[in-house]
């Protein structure tokens, strides 16, 4: 699975709850004379600036860990959130986007970006500060439990480290439900969050929280789940067939029948990450590799250059620094970065081809575009394409292509490597059929049985048998229920679309959609940038895909990846 900017998350969670922010000066009303394109640009001239300081006070936070840093991130963080809840300017975006003599497209996108980003802030403050309060204490749960094992209390990396490498079934149930022992904690608080979000849905006129965030993602419901729908149909055989070939090999390694494995078998408490027992070698090969000489090569190859980002970047570990991985647009003036924690391997050469394709993305966005649409268009599209980008690393033919591995060791890894690369994806597609009708249901109805509800869509759509006897909240220790709400379906969307892609652009190569792995031909490099990355946020997401694409998404293409055994 890809790892996801951290950035992305934190922009959803924003975006779903944001400090209440003291009350702002009312901008003055137009006057007669103002053009909207004038208007628009006053309102960026105040924004922009705003913008640009939170994401320099949040990389600050994310570089050093200190108090100082983070007590700053939140100050233009909260100066950001003023300007977006300011409800008589809303008022004034809301009546210039359904002005009918607006019509130059680009002013019209501008205040469809606004309006969108603005939507879900006009509300109460005093509601929206009882949701920040309640996702807080709530993140601190995540952060402070300590799960027990005999007894013990253990860390989050001591459970997935047990869950790894045990071949125990006891041992492993106890590190499976030191994990889950979070939801009992949660529930309680995730049940109260729910309806508070309703709330805050309904008063804008949305039939609950669901509805709102797939509004504000500038997405059709009932296409949503048409999409999700038609991926289940495609891919169900599909998964069950890879999916008995990973029981079978972790019957053997565990030494039991395939019919008793349980959840706590599959190394993951979730089972959204395959289990190790694909054996490719080529962990090991990228251990010995220069992990940004690859992806320097690499994105070179195809026309695509990350100097530039890379000469910003925090590529190392250093003490008080995030553990995690992002891509940031600092300014949308050309100030794009990343910030890792590389250690050579299979993980750190796919997590930093992943966010390097975020930010030549960002960095190939026509420059003469308005601020506001400077930046990709929607997560589903640079998720997308990164997703596409980090698969590749897995592919023996990118191994050689790159100068990892010689033809030799591209064979011998390759029937692995092709095992790994299908069930990968469809893995994910179920974990993400689950999420996605969850959060659904759960917002139709926040009291009704929840602890019945998630394991009926594990089973259905994870094919992982119930736990006998358990009556437990498991849905509640998944931490992304909190954080970023109502987004998880973007990645699979992300999936669909970068399949999509993929087969267009091996269609430049000439080549069967396995072997295409895009090295050495710049085709693919001005491919991507005019029909992909240029127009940044001038269309909607759906629209760019079927410019890029020729086709509308569906979940088509992605399903094509596993007709062949």
């Amino acid at each position: 699975m890809a790892v996801f900017p951290l950035a992305l998350l934190m922009a959803a969670a924003c975006a779903t709850a944001p400090p209440a922010p003291p009350p702002a000066e009312p901008p003055p009303p137009p006057p007669a004379a103002v053009t909207p394109a004038a208007f628009v640009q006053t309102q960026v001239a105040r924004l922009q600036p705003l913008v640009v300081a939170s994401h320099h006070a949040w990389w600050e936070a994310s570089t050093t860990g200190t108090d100082q840093a983070f007590a700053r991130q939140k100050q233009t963080e909260d100066a950001v959130d003023r300007f977006y809840s300011d409800p008589a300017l809303f008022e004034q975006v809301k009546a210039y986007r359904q002005d009918a003599q607006v019509t130059d497209l680009v002013v019209k996108r501008q205040f469809e970006v606004l309006y969108r980003s603005m939507l879900g802030k006009q509300v109460a403050p005093e509601l929206l500060e009882k949701i920040t309060t309640l996702r807080a204490e709530v993140t601190q749960t995540f952060n402070t439990y300590r799960g027990k094992i005999d007894g013990k209390e253990v860390t989050q990396n001591e459970v997935m480290k047990a869950l790894r490498t045990s071949t125990d079934s006891q041992e492993l149930q106890a590190a499976w439900e030191a994990q889950k022992g979070v939801g009992a904690l949660v529930a309680p608080k995730l049940a109260e969050l729910a309806a508070l979000r309703n709330q805050v849905a309904q008063r804008l006129g949305f039939r609950d929280f669901y509805a709102l965030r797939i509004a504000e993602n500038e997405q059709d419901e009932t296409k949503v789940l048409a999409l999700f729908d038609q991926l289940d149909a495609l891919t169900r055989d599909h998964f069950a067939r890879h999916k008995s070939i990973v029981d079978q090999r972790l019957s053997k390694r565990l030494g039991i029948r395939t019919t008793d494995l349980m959840p706590w078998h599959y190394q993951n408490p979730f089972f959204q990450d395959p289990p190790a027992v694909f054996e490719t070698g080529l962990d090991e090969v990228y251990k010995q590799q220069d992990t940004l000489a690859i992806c320097r090569s690499f994105f070179s190859s195809i026309g695509l250059e990350t100097a530039a980002i890379l000469d910003r970047s925090d590529l190392y570990e250093k003490q008080g620094k995030s553990p995690h991985a992002f891509c940031a647009n600092m300014d949308r003036e050309g100030d794009v970065r990343v910030l890792a924690n590389i250690v050579p391997g299979l993980q750190w050469q796919s997590t930093m081809v992943h966010e390097l394709g975020h930010g030549v993305y960002e960095s190939y966005v026509d420059s003469s575009l308005p601020w506001l649409l400077r930046t990709r268009t929607h997560a589903i599209t640079t998720e997308g394409f990164a997703m596409m980008l980090d698969r590749l690393t897995a592919n023996p033919y990118w191994a050689e292509a790159v100068g990892a591995i010689d033809a030799t060791k591209r064979d011998q890894a390759m029937d692995e490597a092709r095992a790994y690369l299908a069930f990968a994806p469809l893995q994910f597609s179920r974990w993400a059929q689950v999420m996605l009708r969850f959060e659904r249901a759960m917002y139709a109805d926040p009291k009704q049985d929840l602890n019945t509800l998630w394991w009926d869509l594990v089973q259905r759509y994870q094919s992982l048998r119930r736990p006998p006897g358990r009556n437990a909240p498991d849905y509640a220790s998944k931490i992304h229920l909190v954080i970023v709400p109502v987004y998880y379906h973007n990645y699979m969307l992300g999936d669909l679309f970068g399949a999509q892609l993929h087969e267009t652009l091996a269609a430049l190569e000439h080549k069967d959609p396995v072997a295409a792995v895009y090295f050495g031909h710049p085709q693919v490099g001005d491919f991507l940038k005019s029909k992909v990355f240029a127009s940044g946020a001038l269309y909607r997401w759906d629209e760019l895909i079927v410019q890029a694409t020729g086709k509308e998404l569906s979940a088509a293409a992605f399903a094509r990846r596993f007709d062949k055994p």
